[in-house]
């Protein structure tokens, strides 16, 4: 009895506690942002613009809204729509990385390499885990003749972050601008031994051997990109520069001649 009686108590208190359990009703601004975000990601940018703007009008303060528009704005490459939205929500909140860094990538996308910068270096010093962000102010630095700046932000992404791969590949890269060849090579190098299936890399690697003149690694090299990547633009690219080295530096009887 005194079991049962024990139950009964308990029963009461939950269905007691059950009663006072209310579902919060999600605003109609969050509902349309909701909606918004299906659109976007749905690639429908125009008809989710009108549909976050109708989410703001119900709700100011609704940040969602803001950043999705401001996505959209971006994806429909209307930059300076999405540099205003993300300063207003910038307005909002200050303490969340994102919006500094597409603040910074809004503006690299259109041109404005310097203002960039600004905004890149305010979400690293929120958030110095933003790789990305990092990888955007170097290319930032490199756009406006700074490379030595560039090439400071990649070596420390890659000494701090020896596996995000793309500082090893942006830095290759920005070393054969620079013509700079033997050291992408080496960059690129390093990269392959991180990810040998990085396939970009062995054509970067064939391309500075090529600039060098170091054509019977360079068709090596073009082989091991086909390799991995045959059906490709750059597939079209590597092949025509493999027939047309092995036209001009290769004998008659198929051997390399010898290039000093």
């Amino acid at each position: 009895m005194q079991i049962d009686a024990g139950l009964n108590t308990v029963n009461k208190n939950l269905a007691k506690a059950v009663e006072k359990i209310t579902v919060t009703k999600p605003s109609r601004a969050y509902s349309l942002c909701v909606k918004a975000d299906a659109l976007r990601f749905a690639k429908m940018y125009k008809e989710s613009v009108q549909t976050y703007l109708q989410a703001i009008m119900m709700d100011r303060n609704e940040t969602k809204a803001y950043f999705g528009l401001a996505m959209s704005y971006k994806y429909l490459k209307d930059y300076n729509k999405a540099v205003n939205t993300l300063l207003r929500l910038v307005e909002l909140d200050d303490s969340n990385d994102e919006y500094f860094f597409e603040i910074g990538v809004c503006y690299l996308s259109n041109g404005e390499p310097a203002k960039a910068i600004e905004y890149l270096i305010k979400a690293i010093l929120i958030n110095r885990e933003n790789l990305e962000a990092q990888i955007q102010l170097a290319i930032a630095h490199e756009l406006v003749d700074e490379p030595d700046l560039s090439l400071m932000i990649y070596n420390k992404l890659i000494e701090t972050n020896p596996e995000f791969l793309k500082a090893y590949y942006n830095k290759a890269a920005m070393l054969m601008g620079m013509e700079d060849f033997m050291e992408a090579s080496r960059t690129f190098f390093q990269l392959i031994k991180r990810n040998p299936d990085y396939y970009k890399a062995y054509l970067g690697i064939a391309m500075s051997f090529d600039k060098m003149a170091k054509y019977k690694d360079a068709i090596r090299y073009y082989k091991k990109f086909l390799e991995l990547k045959q059906f490709s633009e750059d597939a079209i690219f590597a092949r025509g520069r493999i027939n047309e080295l092995r036209e001009k530096y290769f004998s008659r009887d198929h051997k390399f001649t010898v290039i000093e």
